[in-house]
């Protein structure tokens, strides 16, 4: 049966299984945290003795650099950083916004109070919802969760307060709404801003009632849950605009209300959050396929030491560069961890086309390439409607240091050289959009990639520079 996919928010639930962890200078390490981000790359390694990578890719968490690994793996009898940084299924990582998203949910999670957690689309409400605020709630009814963005309208009623049968056309049956299948436990309504004013109305008086009433029945049912709501939305502006009530807003308890943190804030978490896609991504099983075929391709592993040789593929390494972290880091990440979640499994169908290279002591090692990474944030990125600028005539204005030269090419090169640079930090680190606001929709990259390559500017260190100046 196929290991639960982790969330990114996570780490795992089994965090002391031994693996093997190869890096990019050919050292071995095995510990029971196996992830580690080296001086020259990142290197994830899972054995598959079996060519099975499903049974056997393990769940995977960061680990110390192996100078400090027997400092982390003795030196510390009661609770470790790791254990700090992470509790249960949840990462919650050094961000201080994390820190006070979680001293907040900790304290909510065991009170009877309404919760609304605001936040941008795929930054993991709902994983709070279940894994902190229910989960540590105490209630002995389930966890009922609904997204309200997906239910039409003229169904709304019969789905949030139930329906009798023949109440409305389609209803053959007798059925209860998610409030009475909730009762005494947890209903999480994500996108709560998507209701109408009218079912509103109805969620406000079922609230303050405590009971439910099904479409086209008379009885009172009891429905009282803990009301844990959601939205992407700044519902406060809504209640201001008329477009959402304000008792009902009042009901909801805006006192409780907690944003959660985008990715783009999250800047000291995004390498081990980075490293948690892609071994969510390769565990999910549906790689599978795609990683046989690859490791049967691989190379021989005959000059390997007398335990791997036993293995019927040896090790297998997933390694990724320096520089593709830094870009990684340096990105906007707009769909946040849903976004993320989709890039690490595109990277590993796109890497897998590529020959098996050994790495180091791994059979085979499986490098997600710098050039890879760009090419994929490029392709996801979607340019702004307007590009922002300083300026209502809509031009960007960058300040130059005029330096004496030799010739006017030498004066004119140094000038792009400097305005090259800052549209690189204005869009971070972004080609496509540089591409986009230099020559209009639809330009390539590779032509803005060309010109600096002239220039010589490299974006490794300018990604470097960016990432310092970010973090």
């Amino acid at each position: 049966m196929p290991a639960p996919a982790a969330s990114p928010l996570t780490g795992h639930p089994d965090s002391q299984r031994t693996v093997k962890l190869a890096q990019t200078g050919g050292e071995t390490l095995f510990a029971p945290r196996a992830l580690h981000a080296g001086a020259m790359g990142t290197a994830l390694a899972i054995e598959d003795p079996m060519g099975e990578m499903l049974r056997r890719v393990p769940h995977l968490d960061a680990v110390a650099p192996p100078e400090r690994a027997h400092e982390e793996c003795g030196a510390h009898d009661g609770a470790n950083d790791d254990e700090i940084l992470q509790e249960g299924p949840v990462f919650w990582g050094r961000s201080a916004a994390m820190g006070e998203l979680r001293r907040r949910l900790t304290v909510l999670a065991r009170s009877p109070l309404p919760v609304l957690l605001e936040g941008e689309t795929g930054t993991g409400k709902s994983f709070l919802a279940e894994h902190v605020l229910h989960a540590h709630s105490g209630a002995k009814g389930p966890l009922v969760v609904t997204d309200l963005s997906t239910i039409p309208d003229s169904l709304m009623p019969a789905h949030l307060f139930g329906a009798r049968r023949g109440s409305y056309t389609g209803s053959v049956d007798d059925h209860p709404g998610v409030f009475e299948q909730a009762h005494a436990g947890t209903l999480f309504l994500d996108e709560i801003a998507n209701l109408d004013v009218d079912t509103q109305r109805r969620l406000l008086l079922v609230l303050e009632r405590g009971t439910v009433t099904r479409l086209g029945d008379s009885k009172a049912r009891p429905a009282a849950p803990r009301i844990v709501a959601a939205t992407n939305l700044d519902i406060a502006r809504l209640v201001r605009e008329g477009r959402f009530r304000h008792d009902l807003y009042a009901r909801l308890n805006p006192a409780t209300r907690v944003r959660v943190p985008s990715l783009r804030e999250r800047k000291e978490d995004l390498p081990d959050l980075i490293r948690f896609a892609f071994a969510d991504a390769l565990r999910s099983g549906t790689l599978l396929p795609l990683v046989r075929a690859w490791l049967a391709r691989s190379p021989a592993a005959d000059d390997l030491d007398p335990p791997t040789v036993a293995h019927r593929h040896g090790p297998f390494a997933v390694l990724l560069p320096e520089g593709a972290l830094q870009r990684l880091s340096i990105h906007h990440w707009p769909g946040n961890h849903r976004e993320l979640k989709l890039f690490a499994a595109n990277a590993l169908v796109f890497s897998l086309m590529q020959p098996p290279v050994r790495g180091g002591r791994a059979a085979a090692a499986l490098t997600v390439s710098e050039g890879l990474v760009d090419q994929l944030l490029d392709v996801a990125s979607v340019p702004p409607a307007s590009t922002p600028s300083a300026t209502p005539s809509g031009e960007r204005r960058i300040e130059v240091d005029l330096k004496p030269g030799r010739t006017f090419a030498e004066i004119s090169a140094d000038v792009e050289r400097q305005y090259l640079t800052a549209l690189f930090h204005a869009h971070g680190g972004d080609l496509g959009r540089m591409a986009v606001e230099l020559f209009g929709p639809g330009a390539n990259r590779r032509k803005v990639h060309l010109r600096m390559n002239q220039l010589g500017l490299r974006l490794r260190k300018l990604r470097g520079a960016l990432s310092s100046s970010a973090s």
